[in-house]
């Protein structure tokens, strides 16, 4: 496997479990208040909690695909 593929595959399944956990369970303020702020400022807390656990499933998704592309490229 790839190193690049290695790492690119830890950094998204890195990132999606942070933004899933602090967004979409946690439901961290900071977290939500940035979201918001970047999108819409109007936006409401679901809506930014629904945002935050698509954009973590997407990356997770993209995560799984490093690693599988990373380890077919690989031999």
């Amino acid at each position: 496997m790839s190193t690049g593929w290695l790492l690119g595959g830890i950094a998204s399944l890195l990132y999606a479990a942070l933004v899933g956990f602090f967004g979409g369970v946690k439901k961290s303020p900071i977290l939500l208040k940035l979201v918001k702020l970047k999108i819409n400022k109007k936006m409401s807390d679901d809506a930014a909690i629904k945002i935050c656990i698509v954009v973590a499933s997407i990356v997770g998704v993209f995560g799984i695909f490093c690693f599988i592309f990373g380890a077919i490229k690989g031999v």
